[in-house]
Formats: structure tokens, sequence, C-alpha cells
């Protein structure tokens, strides 16, 4: 099984960076907040309560993103963890597999008229690629160096 790390944009690391100091902060205006004001009625130990579920719950989201967001090829399939998230696609339903050298993209085509992008470092779609053809070997695989819009414009 060989894994390959997902490509996350600087932005979606930058929000995810954002959303674990905001809630760690949640958590630390919510410990400030008891420790201040106390639980004197039931509408501040609902915020409080509510609060001490959302930000732990946020870090862990947040967390998960930037920590196991890969790629898994197995023997049958491919795995995509994002963060919790957990979808496979059978390697026995590929069609083919097909590069946009010119948007260097690397997507997948299925048997269902499915289609995936695949997000990784454009260095590894080589391996990538050689990995899953050494496991299904009647899979086409394409490189285009054009796009079929480009030269409707001409």
């Amino acid at each position: 099984m060989n894994t390959y790390k997902f490509k996350l944009s600087k932005i979606a690391v930058l929000f995810c960076i954002l959303g674990l100091l905001l809630g760690a902060g949640g958590i630390a205006f919510t410990v400030y907040r008891i420790l201040r004001l106390g639980f004197t009625s039931p509408q501040l130990i609902i915020q409080h309560v509510i609060l001490l579920i959302i930000a732990p719950l946020a870090i862990a989201i947040f967390a998960s993103i930037l920590i196991r967001s890969v790629y898994k090829v197995t023997d049958k399939e491919i795995v995509l963890w994002f963060g919790f998230i957990k979808s496979s696609y059978s390697i026995a339903n590929i069609e083919s597999i097909h590069l946009f050298s010119k948007t260097n993209k690397l997507v997948l085509y299925f048997k269902d008229e499915k289609y995936t992008v695949i997000v990784v470092k454009p260095e590894w779609y080589n391996d990538f690629t050689k990995d899953i053809l050494s496991r299904n070997n009647k899979i086409r695989y394409d490189v285009s160096t054009t796009d079929k819009d480009d030269l409707d414009d001409l």
C-alpha cells in the first residue's frame, strides 16, 4: 500500500490554521468566562456547554484535515482520506487516467461516467499513475498537451 499526501492550497492551509486558532481561542475564552461569570443562569450554562463542544470539534476537524489528507493505493482500491471523510474508488472500475499537462491536472475516469481529480504534488503524478497501472493493466493512460477549448478558439 502506497500513500500520497493530499496537496492543500496555501489558502486552505491558512483557513485550517485559522480554524485551529479560533477553536483554541474559543476554549480559552469560555474557560475565562466560566471563571469570571460562573454558572449564574441557565442561558450562560447552555452557552458554555455549546462552546466547549464546538471549539474542540473545530480543532479536531481542522487538525485532521491538515494531518490526515492522503490517497492510499491498495491492491483493489484507491482510498481518499480527507480528515475524517473517507472515500474509496475501486481500481477495477477505472477506465482511464488522463494527465492534462497544460493545466497540470490528473483525472481518473470511471466506467460509470464519473471522474475524480487527483490532488497530489505534480511530481508524484508519474508514481501515482504507475502504482495504479501496475494493479490493473487494462486502464488506458493519456496525456494531452492542449485543451479542446483552446483549439476551438483558433
